[in-house]
């Protein structure tokens, strides 16, 4: 469904299909995020360099249908900017631009970290202030 739904809204720009965006690791993040990103408030995402085993990361003009708890698409979002930073130099811009809990840099590191700390642990892979972050800034193009 996500496929068709790109397709239909942009013909003939198959270079620009991402993969599906889901926020969070649970149905209850998904729905969160997705419900801030409809809402205009969370309009960056940040993951992990090692979530891209193939290397294949978000990239500016690049399409994804944005998917609630119950992989329902939501929107087509564009990616706008990105940029590789290590977790300690993301900034306040960009932490309160997440959309998410107090909208601070200290609530960002600290919430935010803890989850790629998890998210780390279930991966076997590593977690620290210089750990490499795909920093994505995107906008709603279409609602679906």
């Amino acid at each position: 469904m996500t496929d068709a739904e790109l397709r239909k809204r942009f013909p003939h720009e198959s270079h620009r299909y991402f993969p599906p965006m889901r926020i969070g690791s649970t149905r209850e993040m998904a729905d969160e995020g997705a419900a801030l990103i409809l809402a205009g408030i969370k309009t960056t995402t940040s993951s992990a360099l090692w979530q891209f085993p193939d290397g294949r990361i978000p990239f500016v003009g690049g399409l994804s249908v944005l998917l609630d708890g119950s992989d329902t698409p939501r929107a087509i979002v564009e990616t706008r900017r990105v940029e590789l930073k290590a977790f300690a130099d993301v900034d306040p811009a960009f932490a309160h631009d997440y959309g998410e809990g107090e909208r601070t840099l200290d609530w960002w590191r600290s919430v935010i970290g803890d989850w790629y700390r998890a998210e780390a642990a279930r991966r076997d892979q590593t977690f620290d202030v210089g750990t490499k972050l795909v920093c994505e800034w995107f906008e709603v193009v279409v609602r679906v």
